[in-house]
C-alpha cells in the first residue's frame, strides 16, 4: 500500500491556514470551539480508538464506539483508519530506522511533520484485520469524498467561518498535537532515541509517556505509575457501556 498522497498534504494546507485564518481573523469564540473540538478528537478518536485500540487493540473498545469515533476521527485529518493504523504499526515495527515513517533521526523536520510526501510503500498485510473489516474499508476508499461532502454542506449551512473553527482548524491542531509527540519523542540519542516527557503526555492525553508505551506497546495505560488522560477516558467508554448491555437477570 502506498501511502505518499500529494492530496493529503493539500488537505493539511488547507487545514493549517484554515487555522492561521481563525486565529487573525476570527474571534475568540471561534478559536475556543477549534481548540475543543480539537480536544474531542484527540482524545475519543486519536488515542484511544486510532492509537491504542485499532493499532495496538489494547483494550476492548465497544463496536459502537469504534464505529462512532473512527467517523468523527475523520477530521482529525491524521488518514483514514486503515492508513493511520498501518503507518503506526510500521512505527513500531522499524522504530528509529530508514523504514520508520515518520523518524525525526532519518528524516528532516519537513518530512517527519509531513511524511506523506515521502516515497514509501507499506506491506499491507499489516493492516489485514482491518481490510477485512467492511466498514473501515468504506471509510479508507471514502475517505476524501466524505470529508469534502462535508465541506460543501458546511460552507452552504454555517459559513465560511464557522466552517474553518468546526471542520478545518480542529485537523491543523490534531496534526501539530501529533507530530510535535513523534519529533519530540523521537530525538533521543543513539544509546536511547526514545523519550519521556510528563508535560507533553498531558498536552497530548498520554501520548508523551512514549518510551513506556513502545516498551509495552499492548499496555492500554500509556502512564504506568503516572496518570494518563486517555487510559480513564477509556475507563469511562467501559463504565458507559455496561449500560448498553442487556441485563441477565431474571
Amino acid at each position: 500500500m502506498k501511502l505518499t498522497n500529494i492530496r493529503f498534504f493539500y488537505l493539511q494546507m488547507v487545514a493549517h491556514a484554515a487555522l492561521f485564518y481563525i486565529v487573525i481573523f476570527g474571534s475568540w469564540v471561534n478559536l475556543l470551539v477549534a481548540f475543543g473540538i480539537a480536544v474531542i478528537l484527540l482524545l475519543f478518536s486519536s488515542t484511544i480508538i486510532y492509537h491504542r485500540f485499532l493499532s495496538h487493540r489494547s483494550w476492548p473498545a465497544p463496536r459502537w464506539f469504534e464505529i462512532i469515533s473512527t467517523i468523527i476521527g475523520i477530521f482529525s485529518f491524521t488518514g483514514s483508519s486503515v492508513v493511520r493504523t498501518l503507518s503506526h504499526r510500521y512505527h513500531h515495527a522499524y522504530s528509529d530506522t530508514e523504514k520508520d515513517p515518520h523518524s525525526p533521526r532519518y528524516n528532516s523536520i519537513f518530512y517527519t511533520y509531513f511524511p506523506m510526501l515521502k516515497e514509501n510503500r507499506y506491506n499491507s498485510m499489516l493492516v489485514k484485520d482491518l481490510l477485512q473489516d467492511k466498514f473501515h474499508v468504506f471509510i479508507h476508499k471514502h475517505y476524501l469524498k466524505i470529508i469534502l461532502l462535508t465541506w460543501l454542506v458546511s460552507l452552504s449551512t454555517i459559513g465560511p467561518v464557522w466552517t474553518c473553527a468546526v471542520f478545518l482548524a480542529p485537523g491543523a491542531i490534531c496534526w501539530m498535537n501529533i507530530s510535535m509527540c513523534n519529533i519530540r519523542c523521537h530525538w533521543g540519542n543513539k544509546e536511547d532515541p526514545i523519550k519521556q516527557s510528563r508535560l507533553l503526555a498531558w498536552a497530548t492525553f498520554g501520548e508523551g509517556y512514549h518510551r513506556y508505551h513502545h516498551d509495552k506497546p499492548t499496555d492500554a495505560n500509556f502512564g504506568g505509575k503516572n496518570i494518563d488522560p486517555g487510559y480513564y477516558a477509556i475507563k469511562f467508554i467501559l463504565f458507559l457501556d455496561q449500560f448498553n448491555k442487556p441485563s441477565t437477570r431474571i
